[in-house]
């Protein structure tokens, strides 16, 4: 996505969704910024759909992805519906790789790992919507560790991750989850996203 559509994208949904449209000069702008033309009050339906794309586009998933995700966590008997999509998109592989604070972006998360550079349990793995279980540990791929990105990366990295349900090692250069992933504050509403494909 470029630049500017991420701007658009957040701006229509009103929700900081990018990692370049939560900094304060973006708050700022926005704050300055007369709309061009009066916002018509979103039926039902369509507060159901923002919400759905806010998840979309935050996880950076296909509509078909997060369709199978719904129902994925509607068949859940373990939990409920709304803790088990939470624990599904916080356990792709991509999303944890950035929660354990390795990248600055989900984005870049997900080209890392499809480019090979994470392993899971010591073996390479490309896909970004693998799903991290409590048994598994992420680690980086020992040829990628010398390269000039990952020393920057890591120099940078403060061994402490973004939640509380993953942690980092810095001298086993291993992560693991350490608890139950859920989502904290969010920018949508996991409610409405059900119920917007229970239509």
């Amino acid at each position: 996505m470029k630049k500017v559509k991420k701007h658009k994208i957040s701006r229509r949904l009103q929700a900081p969704l990018f990692e370049n449209c939560q900094t304060q000069k973006f708050a700022l702008r926005e704050q300055r910024r007369v709309p061009k033309r009066r916002r018509r009050s979103a039926s039902e339906y369509g507060k159901q759909l923002a919400e759905k794309q806010k998840m979309r586009y935050l996880y950076s998933v296909s509509e078909r992805v997060l369709k199978n995700y719904v129902k994925k966590a509607v068949a859940n008997q373990k939990a409920s519906a709304e803790e088990a999509l939470a624990e599904v998109v916080e356990r792709r592989l991509d999303n944890v790789v950035y929660q354990l604070n390795l990248v600055p972006t989900r984005r870049m998360a997900r080209q890392l790992v499809s480019h090979g550079h994470f392993t899971i349990n010591g073996r390479k793995t490309t896909v970004p919507s693998y799903q991290v279980r409590d048994t598994d540990t992420v680690g980086i791929r020992e040829g990628s560790t010398k390269t000039k990105l990952f020393e920057v990366l890591l120099a940078g990295n403060t061994t402490k991750s973004r939640v509380g349900w993953a942690s980092w090692d810095s001298k086993a250069r291993q992560g693991t989850i350490t608890g139950k992933p859920v989502i904290g504050e969010t920018v949508f509403s996991i409610p409405s996203i059900l119920e917007y494909y229970s239509r």
